[in-house]
């Protein structure tokens, strides 16, 4: 016995109106996490500033830093083996510290001026260096980060004991910082309004580890300069700095610090087609007690710290 199958109008027309409301949520996702694409090349500038007023003993000691780096970046084809490599070389670095009584300048324009104490050559050192950072991030068939090279040979000559306060520009704390960067971003597709959540681990000198967690929104897309770009905001919630490893010898050492966020606000611009952030800012100030142990005495503090960061794409 047969079965006939009944026409409904009714159906019909509710499966278009469904289909109607579905599709532009659909339309509306869209897949954000950066991609490797080979054979491409891209010049960033990136501005980095920190202000910092440590009050000890009722004595302010502030001090600021502000720096200016070009970095060149190139990626070639793949392997026959599915492995693909990019190198970022550092073309341009201008970086002047603020300390009490002294003022500390580099430009890698003119890299053998002299420090204007003796004490503070060691720092000018490690800029110089830096200056000519040439790096090459290996990634496998699955653009997964497989090794970081260049950097040991770039710090083979500095002097030991202050190679020892830079485990943040060690091969193994770039791959670090680069994967927790790729991370940030999620994989899976997002839609206007999708809610997320990501903490960084930064290593900065002296054995010091700063941790912020963030909360990250996809806001849509903007225009700019002819381009479809996608913006995610960021707040952040919470923050932490420690230093459980500090240089041997080292005078002084962080042993408590409860800090909180005061303001922490951050945005990318994210080109899809190119698949990269073309632009990306963040502000964090954090405040709060500490405490420091100086020759073996210990001291109460507060601390009030401010780190913005701008990076933008100048082009190919």
């Amino acid at each position: 016995m047969s079965r006939l199958i009944r026409f409904r109008p009714q159906s019909i027309l509710l499966s278009a109106v469904a289909a109607m409301l579905i599709a532009p949520a659909l339309d509306a996702q869209v897949v954000l996490k950066p991609k490797f694409l080979p054979n491409t090349k891209r010049v960033t500038h990136v501005e980095n500033s920190t202000k910092q007023i440590l009050n000890l003993n009722g004595m302010d000691i502030e001090t600021e830093s502000t720096q200016f780096i070009i970095v060149h970046t190139s990626t070639g084809a793949r392997a026959d083996d599915g492995t693909l490599k990019t190198v970022e070389a550092i073309k341009k670095l201008q970086q002047e510290i603020k300390l009490p009584g002294y003022n500390l300048t580099f430009d890698s324009g003119d890299p053998d001026k002299q420090a204007p104490l003796p004490q503070l050559e060691p720092i000018l050192d490690v800029l110089r260096v830096i200056s000519k950072l040439k790096t090459t991030y290996t990634f496998n068939k699955s653009d997964k980060l497989l090794k970081v090279e260049g950097v040991e040979e770039a710090l083979k000559d500095l002097d030991p004991a202050v190679r020892k306060t830079l485990d943040h520009i060690s091969a193994d704390s770039l791959k670090e910082k680069w994967q927790n960067a790729f991370d940030t971003i999620p994989a899976k597709p997002v839609q206007v309004g999708d809610n997320w959540e990501h903490t960084s681990v930064t290593k900065l000198e002296a054995g010091q580890v700063l941790t912020v967690k963030r909360k990250y929104t996809y806001t849509g897309t903007t225009e700019k300069e002819g381009a479809t770009l996608h913006r995610v905001t960021s707040k952040s919630l919470e923050v932490s700095l420690t230093q459980d490893n500090p240089p041997e010898g080292s005078p002084a050492k962080l042993t408590e610090a409860k800090l909180k966020v005061a303001k922490g606000t951050g945005e990318f611009l994210i080109d899809v087609k190119r698949g990269l952030t073309v632009q990306a800012t963040d502000s964090l100030q954090m405040t709060g007690p500490l405490k420091m142990e100086i020759n073996g005495m210990s001291f109460d503090g507060q601390l009030d710290l401010t780190i913005v960061t701008k990076l933008t794409v100048q082009g190919d």
